[in-house]
């Protein structure tokens, strides 16, 4: 397991929007190791502690986030998510950090094979339902752009349960038909998707392209 934080010591220094730059490229082309340096040199301590976090050091990562005084809505978000991916409920998230964090983090864990990680996040939406109670549509959509489709529809049906007229759930549920050839049911929930919203393009384009998949 890497070990990122020996001989850290805070300074002041100007901050290099290059750098920076080249750190959020390294960090979205995986390379969280290089991307943790370079926030680290420009004092970014939650951008950091996410990189630390995503190569599997949990240490560093609460090191980094515990050390700001006033820690902003990121960084709260981090701490509470080192205790949930043990299964530890300390504090409940907010509205907000879940609508902004939740699928996030699921994909990334996803993305960087932390997949006991992310199964611990999934088993905790009905606590994040409890704060935010479109929960269950954000860890579907993390699930459907993973390629996880059964999952995809368990998590919307949940969601469906309290936002049937919710057309986005909908949508996500007929593209995911649509990838396993399930064509009928793909037909059916883009149909409640236009009931909701008559006139949403990608919906209107996308049942074009149901049509033409029966034929």
């Amino acid at each position: 397991m890497p070990v990122f934080c020996k001989n850290r010591q805070a300074r002041v220094i100007t901050v290099d929007f290059k750098m920076l730059k080249k750190a959020k490229d390294l960090f979205y082309k995986g390379d969280f190791r290089g991307a943790f340096e370079l926030f680290k040199a420009e004092n970014k301590n939650y951008e950091a502690g996410l990189c630390a976090l995503l190569e599997g050091d949990e240490e560093c990562a609460r090191a980094f986030w515990q050390k700001e005084k006033d820690p902003d809505t990121a960084t709260q978000w981090g701490l509470i998510v080192l205790d949930i991916i043990h299964l530890k409920i300390k504090k409940r998230p907010t509205f907000f950090q879940v609508r902004a964090f939740l699928e996030v983090y699921l994909s990334l864990f996803i993305e960087s094979k932390h997949l006991s990680w992310a199964e611990n996040l999934i088993s905790a939406c009905d606590i994040f339902a409890r704060s935010n109670p479109e929960s269950y549509k954000f860890i579907a959509r993390a699930l459907f752009a993973n390629g996880y489709l059964v999952l995809t529809h368990k998590f919307l049906n949940e969601s469906k349960k309290l936002f049937y007229f919710d057309p986005e759930a909908h949508f996500i549920d007929s593209q995911a038909y649509f990838l396993e050839e399930k064509y009928d049911l793909a037909l059916k929930s883009i149909d409640e998707t236009l009931k909701s919203a008559p006139e949403y393009y990608p919906a209107l384009e996308f049942k074009k392209i149901i049509l033409a998949h029966m034929k």
